[in-house]
């Protein structure tokens, strides 16, 4: 795994005093700095160069974030009726990752192409309790890896040590922190008592060799999931996204055995590579000898480019028969799939996203629906 150091950092004077840039300051001591009001202006120059996403990464921005810190998924929101969703909720703390997976989708965002980190952390925690607050249910998972490796950075700026105490203390969420890092050292000092997930985003390990650049190898990420598990933190694993290598069968296979003999899961998830027409574009200018986006893609009505649904539905058949051998009761889900698809491989489809969601947070089995609104792709 290559770690992060920046060439200079931005602080926003508006958060100045938080514990957050207090964190990154002491571990970057040695690093220039410079305290600013607004966007820093080297954005304006990064169009000059032949990669302006890698030049990007160089600079940390540690900032307040002024949105809405926390929200539900996109899925959740979307219109398409026949994508399933998890119901997933999401805390904004952090954009864009030092890693360089070739298929990530924050690729995409060239008009902030650098390490942002939001320092606001008193907001981003007094919101989580309104969202508890105002809920019924108590099967919410929050999660902090969508825009970000929830701990690729931990041990810089510490949002483990804040998170992680503060759902230990209330009972109706979980909290899922999503990584291919190894980043633990904060995890191992404190109690979860079962409230907090650490999920690590998985595949064959030749295949994150070939694509997952500059992560944790996958046998360093077990060796950390094993050392969570031992602290007394609930273990989950992201097959995602399932790529159509030569070998994809006997390889995924593999992996399969490997995760279910060593650990008890909370969950497992499913999703094909999928990535925007735009995307396309990027990862072909970016990593113009790679072959992952060479392959029999159709667009599907959520505006992305995927693996034909007969591709799709023979690699989710094959690792939920793999995992079925192991006769576990670990929920398994397919990530941002159509109903059709959930139907044909799983046998049914969630009625409703807080199905699922229970389902997945151990309180509920799954709610099968003989309503067929699915698409054909």
């Amino acid at each position: 795994m290559i770690h992060y150091r920046p060439q200079k950092i931005y602080i926003d004077r508006a958060v100045c005093d938080s514990p957050i840039t207090k964190n990154i300051l002491d571990s970057f001591s040695d690093i220039p700095r410079e305290y600013i009001e607004g966007k820093p202006e080297f954005l304006n120059t990064l169009h000059q160069y032949p990669d302006p996403i890698f030049e990007g990464k160089k600079y940390l921005w540690v900032t307040k974030n002024h949105g809405k810190l926390v929200k539900k998924c996109g899925a959740s929101t979307s219109s398409l009726q026949n994508v399933v969703c998890c119901n997933y909720t999401i805390l904004d703390f952090s954009f864009n990752c030092h890693f360089e997976c070739m298929y990530c989708f924050l690729q995409e965002y060239t008009n902030l192409p650098m390490m942002v980190v939001y320092a606001n952390i008193k907001d981003m925690l007094t919101s989580v309790q309104e969202v508890l607050n105002s809920a019924s249910s108590r099967n919410i998972r929050i999660g902090t890896g969508e825009m970000a490796d929830s701990l690729a950075l931990d041990e810089v700026t510490g949002f483990s040590q804040h998170l992680v105490p503060f759902f230990a203390n209330q009972k109706k969420a979980l909290l899922e922190l999503k990584t291919k890092s190894t980043c633990i050292k904060n995890l191992l000092n404190m109690d979860p008592k079962g409230q907090t997930v650490i999920a690590w985003t998985l595949s064959p390990e030749l295949y994150a060799q070939k694509y997952d650049l500059k992560t944790a190898s996958i046998k360093e990420r077990l060796e950390a999931a094993r050392l969570c598990q031992k602290a007394g933190y609930k273990i989950a694993f992201h097959l995602d996204p399932l790529i159509q290598e030569p070998t994809w069968k006997e390889d995924y296979k593999q992996l399969v055995d490997e995760l279910f003999d060593q650990f008890n899961l909370e969950w497992v998830s499913l999703g094909a590579l999928r990535f925007n027409a735009n995307l396309k574009t990027i990862i072909q200018r970016r990593f113009p000898n790679s072959f992952l986006i060479t392959g029999e893609f159709v667009s599907t009505p959520d505006g992305k480019k995927r693996y034909i649904r007969s591709i799709r539905e023979e690699m989710y058949e094959t690792l939920q028969g793999y995992i079925l051998q192991k006769k576990t009761k670990t929920p398994v889900y397919l990530c941002m799939e159509s109903d059709l698809v959930w139907k044909n491989v799983m046998g049914y489809a969630p009625e409703t996203q807080e199905a699922l969601e229970r389902y997945l947070t151990g309180r509920d089995s799954p709610i099968k629906s003989g309503n067929d609104r699915g698409v054909a792709k």
